[in-house]
């Protein structure tokens, strides 16, 4: 076991993300804005602390009892580095079924604090991922009949995020509506001091003003809690307190070497990525059903790979399945099981092809796949990249070499997300924080 090194100084700000991607997305937020950020992969101690940190876990499908465990092991570290803010970090649509972790960690949360009360603050409105009346949008769409009602892991078949939260927690759940949020900061903290009996306020939320002005309410509150977005409002209010000095210079290095895709992600932004970038690149798609009648498919992804990286070709190797095999799958064998067998493979892939056939440079498409395949690597911290785009952050692990890495979720990133990725990650990164955000203020 590591040696501990308290902190130098208090963390302005210490984050805990439900998985990996979500994690790396805050944490690049807050590079690109001038906040020295660090992350780690598990709750386990971490390498170094900058004046903000992020735990990235595996807990967004966990079982309750594991995610509140592991969420209040990383919240014990936090807490030794006397953090200001905590913030718990979930996906924008707010991936959760009525029996999911959101609302039992968030409540472990509280109670470990001593904190009454916290804000929901889930929308991205860069990818229109809005909150209105309580009730989740994607554009025009409600998130109900989205095709986010067919996620294979976490189906969000209910739009009223007042009523999921209120599902899976024991804590009163209430609203902060548009005409509350317009008024300002003020009224938006006046309007939870007149709700003392409610714990969780889910905020309505349709432009980038109004996430600059939940992150103003919050800024002194012990917990937030929401999507990076809200969060990517707090530096500026940091500097212009004092809590932090001027905004720090943005860096991270190129990294030279092969290049591969493993995607685990049955959404249908990532098909179509993975379909443009096999216009130009060899692709080798794994039949989960014949891993399962007791054909060695990791072996034949494995020689795919090798032939490919002999020839000095980036490549792509993916699980994917049409949604029909999909459901006949889950039937037989359950959820968990097929995803739990998903990220096996993959991971065992990812293994062979770094170790053996000197990949330096990965993508992995699909959430709780990204997070398999870095923990399968052995890799407990990163450098991170600053934000670039939604679904598209970069960032390098050191040990036990550079290998350069870009983890997104399944619904995000361009249509040449895979190609540009790997490319980009030849190129190193300097450049000056971003005091504006990066979409328009709307």
């Amino acid at each position: 076991m590591k040696p501990h090194t308290p902190n130098k100084k208090p963390l302005v700000f210490g984050a805990i993300a439900d998985d990996l991607t979500g994690g790396l997305e805050l944490a690049s937020m807050l590079i690109a804005r001038g906040v020295p950020t660090t992350l780690s992969v598990g709750a386990g101690e971490p390498a170094r602390y900058g004046s903000a940190h992020v735990f990235a876990l595996k807990s967004r499908v966990a079982p309750v009892a594991e995610a509140v465990r592991t969420t209040l092991e990383a919240l014990e570290r936090l807490i030794e580095q006397g953090t200001r803010q905590i913030f718990f970090k979930y996906c924008a649509t707010f991936d959760s079924t009525p029996a999911g972790n959101i609302g039992p960690c968030a409540e472990a949360i509280l109670q470990r604090l001593g904190a009454q009360q916290a804000l929901f603050v889930p929308a991205l409105c860069e990818t229109r991922r809005t909150v209105y009346q309580g009730h989740m949008f994607g554009g025009a769409q409600l998130l109900g009949e989205s095709p986010k009602r067919f996620d294979p892991l976490t189906p969000m078949t209910d739009s009223n995020l007042v009523r999921v939260l209120q599902a899976q927690s024991s804590r009163a759940v209430g609203l902060v509506d548009y005409a509350v949020v317009e008024r300002g900061p003020e009224a938006i903290r006046s309007h939870c001091d007149a709700n003392t009996a409610t714990s969780f306020f889910i905020c309505d939320t349709l432009y980038e003003h109004h996430l600059a002005t939940l992150a103003a309410a919050a800024v002194d509150a012990p917990v937030l809690t929401g999507n990076s977005s809200v969060a990517a409002h707090l530096p500026p209010l940091w500097f212009e307190s004092g809590l932090l000095p001027s905004p720090a210079p943005v860096r991270l290095d190129g990294v030279e070497g092969k290049g591969a895709v493993l995607v685990g992600s049955l959404a249908d932004q990532t098909a179509a990525q993975l379909a443009r970038f096999g216009q130009s690149h060899p692709v080798f798609t794994i039949d989960v059903e014949q891993a399962y009648a007791g054909r060695d498919v990791v072996s034949e992804a494995k020689r795919f790979a090798a032939a490919a990286a002999a020839e000095g070709r980036d490549f792509a190797i993916s699980t994917a399945l049409p949604q029909e095999r999909v459901d006949v799958l889950q039937a037989a064998h359950g959820r968990l099981e097929i995803a739990a067998k998903v990220e096996a493979i993959l991971s065992d892939v990812a293994r062979s092809i770094v170790f053996d056939h000197g990949v330096r440079r990965l993508v992995v498409a699909g959430g709780e796949t990204s997070g398999s395949v870095v923990r399968a690597l052995g890799i407990t911290d990163l450098d991170i990249g600053p934000y670039h785009e939604p679904g598209f952050s970069r960032s390098v692990a050191l040990q036990p070499f550079p290998v350069a890495l870009m983890l997104k979720s399944g619904k995000l990133g361009s249509i040449d997300i895979f190609a540009s990725a790997l490319e980009d990650m030849r190129r190193p990164i300097s450049q000056a924080p971003l005091l504006d955000l990066w979409p328009p203020k709307a």
